[in-house]
């Protein structure tokens, strides 16, 4: 094979190669002419079957004056790349083969002489439109989920075992007051209440040693002022993809109005409307945990009491006196009993209490000083008023075992009071 044939065939293979990448290939001398390019320049610039070789950006412009715009935009970025002499990289859009627009990154390389003139221009185009399409898209999204982040006020963040808080949203300072970057790298636990602290450690536990991918748990956090406000909180794990925990996400909710309307249901559930005071269904609840968690040889006593001749009164002075008297009643009863024991209203005039920790001989002392006491006037609408009050005693567990017959129990203690006079104390005896 002869010289010349041996260069025609390296030239073709070069050719070949040239022709098979799918970048934007071209080589120009230091006067901006064309010498080497490959085939995907020639399709998009429609320049196949064109003499390139040897002609300037602004001569190809002249064959093709639909792609004027872009030959000019050629020339001014070449000229940016030898003033810079160095690499320039830049991006560029335009219409591509496929009819939709491109987006190239071109990298722009000079060299020069020894005597520093102009020497090439090597331009490499890579097409990075999907590319583009998939960091716009990422963009648009994380641009989404950041003004969702910004504007909501549920508090979201992620724990990462090894670092801590790695990120909490701005409702954190918005609903909490705290500053955000003060608790990055921290564990959030100092401001939970302590009360929620244990719970919420054994929740965080659950998630990361692998018993759980997901809890919810309610707690209360410290705001900056000092008070604290109900959570529900979403916990869950992320994972690696190599299967190993990543991190603990959370979600925080603020339920403090739900709060408060549960305990002022449960309020309404267990207190008498009119006075106040607990009702009977809240005495027999807690009637009941005390003989659950009385001890052995322990006792407590069980007062029934109403207002002696309390009918007469409500129907002569009408039901608003008698209401105000029952109210009264109520209060004073709440500010002579100790911190421990139980009282309730159970109907009409008829109340309950129930004394903790109290022999016989301790049961009739609280209850005649209550006589005395439910013996001094009352201030009324209709004026002062006296009256006096029955008192029947039942002492667990020689009365009764149960709630019901304890109260069954008082209550027939409380009739032979009245009996023998009214204003007075009976016990009950087997």
């Amino acid at each position: 094979m002869t010289f010349a044939a041996l260069t025609s065939d390296r030239e073709s293979q070069l050719r070949g190669l040239l022709d098979a990448i799918q970048e934007f290939i071209v080589l120009k001398d230091g006067e901006g002419r064309w010498l080497i390019t490959n085939k995907i320049v020639l399709d998009t610039y429609h320049l196949q079957g064109v003499d390139y070789v040897g002609k300037t950006d602004m001569e190809l412009a002249l064959i093709r004056p639909e792609l004027h715009d872009a030959f000019i935009y050629n020339i001014q970025t070449d000229e940016q790349a030898w003033q810079k002499k160095a690499t320039l990289r830049i991006q560029k859009s335009f219409m591509g083969l496929d009819g939709r627009i491109n987006t190239w990154e071109v990298i722009k390389t000079p060299t020069f002489d020894e005597a520093g003139n102009r020497h090439q221009l090597v331009i490499v185009s890579r097409n990075i439109t999907e590319r583009r399409i998939a960091e716009q898209a990422l963009e648009t999204s994380e641009q989404r989920y950041r003004l969702i982040a910004d504007n909501m006020f549920d508090i979201i963040g992620v724990f990462k075992p090894e670092v801590g808080i790695e990120y909490v949203s701005p409702s954190f300072e918005h609903v909490l007051g705290h500053r955000a970057a003060t608790y990055l790298g921290s564990d959030l636990f100092e401001l939970i209440h302590p009360d929620d602290n244990d719970p919420l450690r054994r929740a965080f536990r659950l998630l990361l040693d692998g018993t759980a991918s997901h809890t919810t748990i309610e707690c209360r956090c410290l705001h900056a002022q000092g008070h604290y406000i109900w959570f529900e909180a979403n916990l869950s794990s992320t994972y690696t993809a190599e299967g190993r925990l990543d991190n603990v996400v959370f979600s925080c909710r603020d339920i403090s109005t739900r709060k408060a309307y549960n305990e002022h249901l449960q309020a309404l559930a267990y207190h008498d409307p009119l006075t106040g005071a607990p009702n009977r269904r809240f005495l027999m609840d807690q009637a009941q945990l005390m003989i659950d968690r009385v001890s052995a040889g322990s006792t407590f006593a069980v007062l029934y009491l109403d207002l002696d001749r309390f009918k007469p009164i409500n129907d002569e002075m009408g039901h608003e006196v008698g209401d105000e008297l029952l109210t009264q009643f109520a209060c004073r009863l709440r500010q002579h009993l100790r911190t421990d024991d139980v009282y309730a209203r159970i109907g009409g005039d008829e109340f309950v209490i129930v004394l903790a920790h109290v022999n016989e001989a301790q049961a009739v002392t609280i209850a005649e000083r209550l006589c005395l006491v439910l013996q001094e006037p009352w201030s009324l609408p209709c004026g002062e008023l006296k009256t006096t009050s029955s008192i029947g005693v039942a002492l667990y567990p020689d009365a009764g075992l149960s709630v019901h017959t304890l109260l069954r129990h008082a209550d027939e203690a409380l009739y032979q009071a009245k009996r023998a006079g009214r204003a007075c104390i009976m016990v009950h005896k087997k």
